[in-house]
């Protein structure tokens, strides 16, 4: 989708895939800021640890602690965190109203993180994130709630006893495994009926969860407009021109496709 953009506005760059190991992230990101290049995404699992490395951050990334979109700057790399902004304008497409929702997220990762700052700040009425270790759950709460002191928060763990979680009307999947364990399962279980699943997986990786909210009877969407909006964050935040949506919106959907 990024290619499709260059070529619809005319920008003479492009959009590549590396794949580098955690270790040599830094040495990764010291060598393509040498080479000239003007920009990255960064996906799982450097999201964090590319934060630490930034020169200097947007409010989003420093709230997010976390950064997955880098552009240029003399001395190094600038960065920015996406999810949150692009996971308000997904909702927003899908009908889905931040304002009053009660919310439950399962992941307390950089993405979890920025989503959940997005949806504090656009007048959430509660929110709940669960994970399989419940202290980075309830060290995230914590920033969540100090930050926005008006939204209920809570935090625990997927071994809980999921009894008393009971009533939300969205859940968002912000973690990497493809299989819905027993675990989470019984916290899908809690919220309340219908409530749809929005899982930031896309594609095969989707499928598992897909599943078993067919099995439940939820409605469930996967990650791909979250991508595309995302991109679209992208795209404008490395040059500073609005971002040709429905042309990208076509590439991801082709590719998708495929």
């Amino acid at each position: 989708m990024q290619n499709a953009a260059f070529a619809a506005t005319g920008i003479d760059a492009v959009y590549v895939a590396l794949d580098v190991p955690p270790e040599r992230l830094e040495v990764a990101l010291r060598d393509l800021h040498a080479s000239g290049s003007e920009g990255l995404n960064i996906t799982l699992p450097h999201k964090e640890a590319a934060f630490r490395l930034l020169e200097r951050a947007t409010p989003e990334a420093e709230d997010a602690g976390a950064t997955n979109t880098l552009r240029r700057t003399e001395r190094g790399w600038e960065g920015h965190a996406t999810d949150g902004l692009g996971f308000l304008a997904w909702l927003a497409e899908l009908g889905i109203e931040a304002r009053g929702a009660s919310v439950l997220l399962i992941g307390a990762g950089g993405a979890s993180r920025s989503v959940a700052d997005a949806l504090a700040a656009h007048g959430a009425a509660a929110i709940g994130i669960v994970n399989r270790h419940g202290d980075r759950a309830h060290a995230l709460v914590a920033e969540i709630a100090e930050r926005h002191p008006g939204v209920r928060c809570r935090a625990g763990s997927l071994a809980d006893d999921a009894t008393g979680w009971e009533g939300w009307n969205l859940l968002v999947r912000a973690v990497s495994p493809e299989v819905v364990s027993g675990d989470e399962a019984r916290y899908w279980d809690s919220a309340a009926a219908g409530a749809p699943v929005r899982d930031l997986n896309y594609g095969n990786r989707s499928a598992a969860a897909r599943r078993v909210a067919m099995e439940r009877g939820r409605p469930f969407h996967d990650g791909l407009g979250l991508l595309l909006h995302q991109g679209v964050l992208s795209f404008e935040f490395w040059t500073g021109r609005g971002a040709p949506r429905e042309v990208m919106r076509r590439a991801l959907e082709e590719a998708a496709a495929e």
